[in-house]
C-alpha cells in the first residue's frame, strides 16, 4: 500500500534514473494508474478479498510494462537489459511467494485457509459469542497465529463477527474473529468454521506467539521422539513440556 513511494525509490536506484527523470515519472498517467492498482491490491490482500489475487496479477503486468518504459526512456545504466530482466525475476518471485500464502482461500476454499501457515492440532473448548445465536460452546481443533478452525454445529455464516474465549496451557485468551469460511462436514474435516483473528492487541499477539511456539515444540518432540524413547520416558517428557506455564508479562 506504500507502493507510490517505494516504487519511485526502487526504480531510481535499480535503473539508475536521474532526479529530473523521476519528476517526469511522477507526473506520468501510467504511474498514477499503477499506483492506484497497487494500493487496491494491498487493501484487498489485507482484507482477504478474493478479487485481490486477480488484481495482483493485473498490477504486476502494469508494473512490468511501466518498468520497460522507464528503462527505455530514462535509465542511464549500461546494463538496461539485465536490470529489466532482474526486475521481472523479482516480480515473479514475489508473485510466487504470495501465491503460496493466499492460494488456499482463493483457489481451495474447502481447505483450511491458514494451510500455508504453521498450524497445530489440539482440542480446546471455546466459548463463542455471536450476535444472533448468543453464547455457543464449541471446540478448537486447529490453531495458528492467524486464526483457528472451530468444530461446531450451530449455523454461523461467512463474514460473521464472533467473540472467542478459550484457554491454552492455562493461559486465557479472549479475542475477536471473523468467519472466513464454513463447512458442512467432509471426510477431511468435520462441520465447523474457519475463523480469522482480528483486532488483536499486543498482549494477545504475544500470547498467541508463545502458545504456538509451545505447540510447535510439542509437535516437533512428538514427531522426533515418539519411537526413540520408551513409553514412560516419552510421557514424562511430554508432560514437562505441556505443563510449562506461559507468561506474557
Amino acid at each position: 500500500m506504500s507502493f507510490p513511494l517505494t516504487y519511485i525509490l526502487s526504480v531510481a536506484i535499480c535503473f539508475d534514473i536521474p532526479f529530473s527523470a523521476c519528476i517526469n515519472i511522477l507526473l506520468s498517467p501510467l504511474f498514477y494508474v499503477t499506483s492506484a492498482l497497487a494500493i487496491a491490491v494491498g487493501y484487498g490482500l489485507w482484507e482477504m478479498r478474493r478479487w485481490a489475487w486477480y488484481l495482483l496479477i493485473v498490477t504486476n503486468i502494469f508494473i512490468g510494462y511501466s518498468n520497460a518504459v522507464i528503462v527505455h526512456d530514462y535509465s542511464e545504466s549500461h546494463y538496461k537489459g539485465l536490470v529489466f530482466i532482474a526486475s521481472v525475476v523479482v516480480m515473479l518471485a514475489v508473485l510466487f511467494r504470495l501465491s503460496r500464502e493466499i492460494r488456499v482461500p482463493y483457489f481451495f476454499p474447502k481447505i483450511r485457509w491458514w494451510e500455508s501457515n504453521p498450524r497445530y492440532r489440539l482440542t480446546v473448548p471455546v466459548n463463542i459469542q455471536h450476535g444472533q445465536l448468543g453464547a455457543v460452546q464449541a471446540q478448537i481443533l486447529d490453531l495458528s497465529l492467524g486464526g483457528c478452525f472451530i468444530k461446531m454445529r450451530s449455523d454461523i455464516r461467512q463474514d460473521d463477527i464472533v467473540q472467542l474465549s478459550f484457554s491454552v496451557f492455562d493461559h486465557p485468551m479472549a479475542c475477536q474473529g471473523v468467519v472466513v469460511w464454513c463447512t458442512q462436514g467432509a471426510v477431511t474435516h468435520p462441520r465447523g468454521v474457519g475463523v480469522k483473528f482480528i483486532h488483536l492487541d499486543k498482549t494477545q499477539k504475544r500470547a498467541l506467539r508463545l502458545i504456538t511456539r509451545r505447540l510447535k515444540k510439542i509437535a516437533t518432540f512428538y514427531r522426533r521422539s515418539r519411537y526413540l524413547l520408551n513409553q514412560d520416558e516419552f510421557n514424562k517428557k511430554l508432560e514437562e513440556i505441556e505443563s510449562h506455564t506461559i507468561r506474557t508479562g
